[in-house]
């Protein structure tokens, strides 16, 4: 049993549950936005907007001119990045049932050195999820969160709860029942494809144009692969044939994953060393079962 030991450490507040973060790095973004169409398909650049870069001696194939950026316009303003975690007998799950069905959260984020930032109206944008043999259960996210929401807070506590570590040996994994021998990795990404709504042009009502009002949820994606060791220990080498029900079972029980996929045609690496191969999958129906 592994234990970890509190200390000079990054953790996240998410409803109430605590986890200490390997790293965290969501950040406010804004980014200028140039119109590349408009003179992209141009066989010349006309005079009147280009300018020389440099003292022109050397001009290159692009002839030191930089028209095309030119023509731009300010991004939306968006708090957004990821942090990852190990998953212990505390935190299993967290923030699962927010990636799989697009559900809206608050986050706060604190270290023990003092400085804190709390995020209102957070959405998961992408979710992976890594079991290796031998390793330890991780997750890794991308949040999305609306700018005019973040809050400083004042100076973090040290969070002293003692948590046992996840690892390899905790998860069980099967094939519609069956078990998924000889795995070596198993690891699997949902994609929420994220779209920030807000308004680009100047607007009357709004003070703030380019402050996003609303974090949309676009089509849902997953995908991911499960690696095993030997010839014949999974034997799906057809291409993409009837769904498949993946179930990940946690701690016996104590957490369970349902995955609806179909199988992609089996990848094996022509490397000396050890025989191992990956089976790509895709989500399809509703991708993720309710449990």
């Amino acid at each position: 049993m592994s234990i970890i030991y509190p200390g000079f450490v990054g953790y996240a507040n998410i409803g109430g549950q605590i986890v200490r973060c390997n790293d965290f790095s969501v950040n406010i973004k804004q980014e200028a936005l140039f119109y590349d169409h408009v003179l992209g398909l141009r066989d010349t650049t006309p005079t009147s907007i280009y300018t020389i870069k440099g003292d022109g001696g050397d001009k290159g194939p692009t002839e030191q001119y930089n028209a095309q950026k030119i023509l731009w316009r300010p991004g939306v303003k968006l708090s957004q990045g990821g942090f990852t975690f190990p998953w212990t007998d505390i935190n299993m799950g967290l923030l699962w049932e927010e990636a799989r069905g697009g559900k809206t959260f608050d986050m706060d984020f604190k270290y023990s050195c003092g400085i804190a930032r709390r995020f209102n109206k957070c959405k998961v944008n992408s979710y992976a999820l890594k079991v290796s043999n031998g390793d330890i259960v991780s997750s890794s996210l991308d949040i999305m969160a609306i700018h005019e929401e973040i809050i400083e807070l004042p100076d973090g506590d040290l969070y002293t709860a003692n948590e046992k570590i996840m690892t390899w040996d905790a998860v069980n994994i099967t094939i519609d029942d069956d078990p998924a021998p000889n795995l070596v990795s198993f690891d699997f990404t949902i994609n929420n494809a994220c779209i920030p709504i807000y308004t680009a042009g100047s607007n009357a009502s709004d003070t703030n144009p380019l402050e996003a009002k609303e974090i949309r949820v676009g089509m849902q994606q997953l995908t991911g692969t499960m690696s095993s060791y030997e010839e014949n220990s999974l034997n799906y080498l057809d291409f993409v044939d009837s769904s498949k029900t993946i179930k990940l079972n946690f701690n016996n029980g104590e957490f369970i994953i349902k995955i609806t996929a179909v199988f992609r045609p089996m990848e094996q690496s022509a490397a000396v060393g050890p025989v191992i191969r990956t089976l790509p999958f895709t989500g399809v129906d509703y991708n993720i079962l309710v449990t």
